[in-house]
C-alpha cells in the first residue's frame, strides 16, 4: 500500500531487524499502522493546512507509469535471482545496489556486473521537479509569467490586482492587499488562461532533469508520523509494556502534559504536541502548505472614502 511513510523511512529510528520483530516480519500489519498513523497526525492539521498535499504517498518507482510534479518516489527490485530470466531495462537488487539490465539475461546464470547498470542504492528518494513556481494567491504576478498549479502550467494574462489604501477602507478591514485570482477558479480563464497539463512521461529515467534526487517531504512531519507510527506498533504486541522511548517520543514525559478542562497539551517536544503546536502557531511555524482561501473576492461600495493620514 502507498502511503506518507515507507519501509526505509525507520532506518533512522529503529533498525531493521527490530522493527521487523515488533511487527512479526508481516508488512501488511506494518501498512494498516502507517495508514493509521498519517490519519491521526491528519485529524489534527486539516484545520489549518491542505493535508492532501502535505501528505502525499510515496511510491516504488516505476518506469513504466507517469509522474506528477512534485510526486516523490523510491527505488527498489526484486533481489536477483540465479535461476530467473531477465529483459533489457529490467530491474534488479543486488548487495543493497538497484541495477537495469542492458544486456538481456536469456540463459539463467550468476550475477554479471558487466550486464547491468547501476541506478542508486535500495531506497534512494527522487521526486518529479516543478516545471515553474508553484502559485501562491499572497504573490504578485505580473502578465506573461508562467506559474505551475495543479498539475498545470499557467501563463498570466493580467498583472495581480493590489489593492490601494483607499480600496481596502472601502472593502472594511482586509490584512492582505493581494487579490489573486486562482487559475482553476472564478474568472481564472480571464487571468490565467487554459493552461496546459504537465506530468514527467512514461520511461523517464531518474537520472533526467525532470527529477530530482532527495526528500521533498517535511522532514519534521516525517519524524512525528514514524513516532507515532512505532508507539502505536509496540502497543499492538504488549499495551502495558510499551518502551519508555515510545511513549515519550509520542506524548511526553507524564510530568511536561497539562491538563486544561478536558484537553490534554502535550509538550512541543512530542509528536502530538509538535501537531497540537503546528495548529496553534505560537511557538511552531511548520513549512506546510497552507489552506488557500476560497475564491473570489466581495468588495462593497457606498459611503466617503477616508482619506489616508499623513503628518
Amino acid at each position: 500500500m502507498d502511503s506518507f511513510i515507507f519501509i526505509g523511512d525507520y532506518a533512522k529510528t529503529i533498525q531493521s531487524e527490530n522493527l521487523q520483530q515488533v511487527i512479526g516480519n508481516n508488512n501488511s500489519i506494518l501498512e494498516g499502522i502507517q495508514r493509521a498513523s498519517v490519519e491521526e497526525c491528519i485529524s489534527y492539521l486539516k484545520p489549518k493546512y491542505d493535508t492532501s498535499q502535505a501528505f502525499q504517498p510515496i511510491t516504488k518507482w516505476d518506469k513504466s507509469k507517469t509522474y506528477k510534479a512534485g510526486q516523490t518516489v523510491y527505488l527498489d527490485a526484486p533481489i536477483y535471482d540465479a535461476t530467473k530470466l531477465y529483459a533489457l531495462g529490467s530491474l534488479t537488487l543486488q548487495n543493497s545496489l538497484v541495477y537495469s539490465n542492458t544486456t538481456a539475461i536469456t540463459v539463467a546464470e550468476a550475477f554479471t556486473l558487466s550486464k547491468w547498470s547501476l541506478l542508486g542504492t535500495q531506497y534512494d528518494l527522487y521526486y518529479a521537479s516543478y516545471p515553474n513556481p508553484v502559485f501562491n494567491y499572497k504573490s504578485i504576478y505580473q502578465k506573461n509569467t508562467i506559474v505551475f498549479w495543479k498539475d498545470k502550467n499557467y501563463t498570466c494574462q493580467k498583472d495581480t490586482n493590489v489593492l490601494s489604501h483607499e480600496a481596502k477602507l472601502q472593502i472594511g478591514y482586509v490584512s492582505e492587499s493581494v487579490l489573486n485570482v486562482f487559475p482553476d477558479g472564478k474568472d481564472g480563464l480571464k487571468y490565467w488562461g487554459v493552461g496546459s497539463a504537465y506530468s514527467v512521461p512514461a520511461n523517464t529515467l531518474l537520472t533526467d532533469s525532470k527529477w530530482t534526487q532527495g526528500d521533498n517531504r517535511d522532514q519534521k512531519l516525517l519524524e512525528v508520523c514514524v513516532n507515532i507510527a512505532l508507539y502505536k506498533a509496540h502497543m499492538r504486541i504488549a499495551p502495558k509494556n510499551i518502551p519508555e522511548l515510545r511513549i515519550i517520543n509520542y506524548i511526553g514525559h507524564g510530568e511536561d502534559r497539562e491538563v486544561r478542562g478536558q484537553r490534554v497539551l502535550f509538550p512541543v517536544y512530542c509528536a502530538c504536541g509538535w501537531l497540537q503546536a503546528a495548529v496553534i502557531g505560537n511557538d511552531i511555524t511548520p513549512n506546510l502548505p497552507l489552506l488557500q482561501p476560497e475564491q473570489g473576492s466581495h468588495i462593497r461600495f457606498g459611503g466617503n472614502t477616508k482619506n489616508q493620514n499623513s503628518y
